[in-house]
């Protein structure tokens, strides 16, 4: 027992997390656990993927499991992690093929990514066809146990500088490579292993996560941080970009996604294409827009909403593309590009509707609050995919009035920016403020008066009015809010309906004075 306190006490400060280091040679993603620091006792909750530091002598890491399997089949796991000496761990599968050992100790190793996730005890004996006898004795674990202490002292001297340097080198900010560690993200998008990813700036913060400005050679790139208690919206938003056809011009471009060891905890990343512009809601907070840049704005994010609710059926190259409610449609997860198109962003909080199957176990009441469609205000939505779909083209509607807000079209006075509702009801509005103009006093945002001079803004407000109609089934699809946008190009950028009021009058005075 005692010989196995000092094994458990070395082994545990060898596989301590350290921060990986790209040699010339693959790395190795090992399974790790120790029991003596696991607090709860709960095995499952204290299994992580640690990715092995590569020596200097350049040579392939190794994987390991120490258990106890006490009668009958009672097996208890110790230790797991990465294990540096390789002579004895060229099978890709972790099997004790010792016969008995002391206090019921086994101890097994094996070459490969995450190979120590399952292990087994299979004695060989000499009666056994072409079994390989083990040089040692198999009754004698002592020597064993003896030899892999000194392996584990030789390899936690030599790579104690190591690790050292390495953490003063490296902080948070940058990391070298992206483990490809989540058997999920295996087909999520090309293979992050080789890729040098470095945090520049930190663009934005909400509810789930950071977002980043980051440098992946040579493009720069966008990397939303999530924590690991907003899991269910980092897979939820992984699994939306993993669906068929979701590879669009007015959809934010995936790039990969995966997991981080950060110290104690593990952080979740996901990498996407990144735009100066920043968010349609931060733009518009500085510039204002040209007619045609309105229009251009708001038929790439009518197109791009239209796709996302979509069904499209397989083909022989591509599976089914599922309708998709984003369901926190609004202004901030609008995107835009350099030439002032749009993309759809931010779907943590997605609905996927598959053919013939419910939509599964979902709360009705999400989605930023200034945005809620009354029928979420209220809570009375009829849980099928169509009311979804409505409740994301009403918010469209909102968004709309934000661009129009800022439209120099009309030749008038373009007032300073602000959020809907934030003139009626305020910048930081409760639910029961929401619920009682909007529900209750059927309040939406103000139509100027001088906007409707111009017959494009005109026709965008008759639009956001049919979005943001208190009926939802009233209300239009995503596609006739494209289709319309694209009509309303059109008109001419400064055409006022004034001007031909005022010729038709002129023309009036004049054959009246004759």
């Amino acid at each position: 027992m005692r010989l196995e306190l000092i094994l458990l006490f070395l082994v545990s400060a060898f596989v301590s997390p350290s921060v990986s280091v790209i040699g010339n040679v693959p790395e190795t993603v090992c399974e790790t656990y120790d029991q003596s620091k696991c607090t709860g006792g709960h095995y499952e909750g204290c299994v992580k993927n640690e990715t092995c530091p590569i020596e200097t002598n350049d040579r392939p890491n190794n994987c390991f499991v120490l258990w106890k399997e006490d009668p009958p089949g009672n097996i208890t796991v110790t230790m797991k992690g990465c294990f540096t000496e390789n002579q004895a761990c060229n099978h890709t599968d972790c099997i004790d093929t010792n016969v008995a050992g002391r206090n019921h100790m086994k101890f097994c190793c094996c070459s490969g990514s995450l190979c120590n996730r399952d292990h087994k005890w299979s004695p060989v004996t000499a009666a056994t066809p072409n079994a390989v006898v083990p040089t040692e004795a198999p009754t004698d674990t002592s020597e064993r146990l003896i030899k892999i202490l000194v392996i584990v002292i030789m390899a936690a001297v030599a790579f104690s500088s190591c690790t050292v340097f390495i953490l003063m080198k490296y902080r948070h900010s940058s990391f070298n490579q992206i483990p490809s560690n989540d058997p999920e993200a295996t087909d999520s998008g090309p293979s992050l292993e080789l890729l040098s990813i470095k945090l520049i700036e930190m663009k934005a913060q909400g509810r789930f996560g950071t977002v980043w400005k980051a440098q992946m050679r040579p493009e720069e790139v966008a990397v939303k941080i999530f924590p690991m208690q907003d899991k269910q919206s980092w897979e939820t938003e992984h699994n939306i970009f993993k669906l068929p056809r979701m590879k669009h011009p007015n959809i934010l471009q995936f790039i990969g996604a995966d997991k981080f060891p950060d110290g104690s905890d593990i952080k979740l990343w996901l990498i996407t294409a990144y735009h100066s512009n920043g968010s349609l809601c931060d733009y518009l907070k500085s510039h204002t827009v040209t007619w045609p840049e309105l229009c251009k704005i708001a038929e790439s994010m009518a197109r791009g909403l239209m796709h996302l609710h979509e069904e499209i059926a397989a083909s022989k190259t591509e599976g089914l593309k599922p309708a998709i409610a984003h369901r926190d449609f609004k202004s901030k997860n609008v995107l835009l590009k350099d030439d002032l198109t749009a993309c759809i962003a931010d779907f943590g909080l997605a609905l996927v509707f598959k053919p013939g199957e419910p939509c599964g176990d979902t709360h009705g009441q999400v989605g930023t609050r200034r945005y809620m469609a009354p029928e979420i205000l209220e809570g009375a939505i009829n849980f099928t995919r169509d009311a979804f779909l409505r409740i994301d083209v009403y918010a469209c509607g909102l968004v709309l009035w934000e661009l129009v807000s800022r439209c120099t079209a009309h030749n008038g006075i373009v007032s300073d920016y602000t959020l809907p509702f934030e003139i009626e009801i305020g910048p930081h509005p409760s639910l029961e403020e929401m619920q009682e103009n909007v529900v209750t006093k059927k309040v939406r945002p103000g139509i100027q008066e001088h906007w409707r001079n111009h017959k494009g803004l005109n026709a965008i407000c008759e639009t956001m009015e049919e979005c943001w109609d208190h009926d939802a089934e009233a209300r239009l699809s995503a596609s006739c809010v494209m289709e319309r946008v694209s009509q309303h190009m059109k008109y001419p950028s400064t055409q006022l309906h004034i001007e031909t009021n005022n010729s038709v009058s002129h023309n009036k005075d004049v054959s009246d004075s004759t």
